[in-house]
């Protein structure tokens, strides 16, 4: 091992970080903070110094050593108190004892980064956000990360900032973090109901337009039950050379912003209509039951292009493509000092769900990432864990399976043409990676300036070996 490695572990183990933040709020001690003296406005500033170490030891494949140290700058405050923002910047520098391919900043190679040598690379990502109550309307404007539905691991509708270790992707050549969007939008509430909107900037090729919307109607029904439907729209201008794609519908075109998207209660299914039936559209229905005092039963349901609710499950089109998570979980159990909290979550995703057949320009993506789930088409999760928190320390135990089929349609830029088979194949016994994983993690967070967090991950069937982690931060 290199003797940077060495010094890696040490210091990673010692005062490790990453990721121990929540993505959008910071819950650390305001050492800097601007304000008039009636603190109306306010400006806060917090600074996030990071190091983590991951060792990866998986059947077939050499041990790898990733190191990462980054640090985190917040700024969070309001002028008035219906006008709120936030913003978070992360400087990372990566050192790995894997070879690092060279990056062109080109969106379909995922998030950027600088290659300094075959084993450093340096890249940056940031995220932004603000508000402003115009009642009855809230304004909504940023570059952050769109989420939405009850799930707890795996949303299959919008997965936002939410990004889980999946071996198959583990690559020195790509950033695991997923990617924000530029947006804007608006929400409003109508007694018991939310409505929100968001169109949003996607990235695919350099200079080449893509585009997304977002509806959704929530509503907050008595016993305390949520549910949710929502309509998402995509579309861009074609990818593809002129003449590559076999499918009719598919030559090279260039698309602009559709602003009829951005009108309230359209659904867009009709509207696409007369813009041509043109666009990848998809529909959604999200549910949460918390009627029973510290229970949740939830579950997400996106429809991608079916014929009819009927047709769930008939394999016989490659078009009746969607995807689905459920759940339970029970929290705040308290026996003596100690809370509990449980979790059973599972995940399917049928072959071809955010693929679309006019090519990348339309697929559910962004910088090489998927929108939804991070699985991916054609794949499947089972999922639990038990969390157990005393004072400062909380640790959790989790077992998970996977299975993921890597044939055609089970890759997000796969392209279905006329010549591919017309039925499709849910998670075919000869292409499909199955592999379980049994794991524990432990973050303790003994005072507002120090965070530490270990893992260990033990890996079983097509993959076998070991993932360990370790991350802290100095904050303040």
């Amino acid at each position: 091992m290199q003797s940077w490695h060495k010094s890696a572990l040490f210091l990673s183990f010692i005062f490790g970080t990453a990721l121990v933040c929540p993505a959008n709020t910071v819950d650390m001690p305001r050492h800097i903070t601007f304000s008039d003296s009636s603190h109306q406005k306010e400006l806060s500033i917090n600074v996030q110094l990071m190091d983590s170490v991951v060792v990866t030891n998986l059947t077939n494949d050499k041990t790898h050593y990733d190191n990462s140290m980054s640090i985190r700058l917040f700024l969070n405050g309001h002028l008035t108190d219906d006008f709120q923002f936030s913003s978070r910047v992360k400087i990372s520098t990566d050192y790995t004892n894997r070879y690092i391919n060279f990056n062109y900043y080109n969106p379909d190679e995922g998030i950027p980064f600088n290659k300094q040598s075959e084993n450093k690379r340096t890249w940056d990502l940031f995220a932004a956000n603000l508000s402003y109550k115009l009642k009855p309307v809230t304004l909504l404007a940023g570059f952050d990360f769109l989420e939405w539905g009850p799930a707890r691991r795996n949303h299959v509708i919008l997965r936002g900032e939410r990004n889980f270790n999946r071996p198959w992707q583990d690559s020195s050549s790509r950033i695991p973090d997923a990617a924000p969007t530029p947006y804007f939008g608006y929400s409003f509430t109508l007694g018991p109901l939310e409505y929100t909107q968001y169109a949003a900037k996607l990235f695919e090729k350099k200079g080449l337009g893509k585009y997304f919307h977002a509806h959704r109607l929530n509503m907050n029904l008595p016993l305390d039950i949520t549910f949710g439907i929502s309509e998402t729209s995509l579309y861009g201008t074609t990818t593809e050379p002129a003449g590559t794609n076999p499918n009719p519908d598919s030559d090279s075109t260039g698309r602009e912003f559709e602003w009829a998207y951005t009108l309230p209660f359209i659904p867009y299914v009709f509207q696409e209509h007369l813009q041509g039936d043109q666009d990848n559209i998809s529909l959604a229905f999200d549910l949460s039951i918390r009627t029973i005092p510290n229970w949740e039963f939830y579950g997400e349901l996106l429809w991608d292009d079916m014929k009819s609710p009927s047709s769930m499950f008939d394999d016989s089109w490659w078009g009746n493509k969607w995807a689905a998570t459920i759940g339970v979980a029970r929290d705040n159990l308290v026996i003596g000092p100690v809370n509990l909290d449980w979790m059973f979550e599972y995940t399917r995703i049928e072959p071809w769900v955010y693929t679309h057949h006019k090519g990348t320009g339309y697929t559910y993506a962004s910088y090489a990432q998927s929108l939804g789930s991070d699985l991916g088409p054609n794949s499947q999760e089972v999922h639990t864990e038990i969390s157990a928190t005393y004072d400062f320390i909380k640790a959790t135990l989790f077992f998970g399976a996977v299975a993921k089929d890597s044939a055609f349609g089970g890759n997000i830029n796969d392209l279905h043409t006329p010549e591919s088979a017309m039925d499709k194949k849910f998670l075919n016994d000869e292409t499909t990676i199955r592999y379980k994983e049994l794991g524990f993690n432990v973050s303790v967070t003994p005072w507002d300036w120090f965070s530490f967090r270990c893992s260990y991950t033990r890996f079983f069937g097509d993959y076998e070996g070991y993932r360990t982690y370790a991350a802290g931060s100095l904050q303040w």
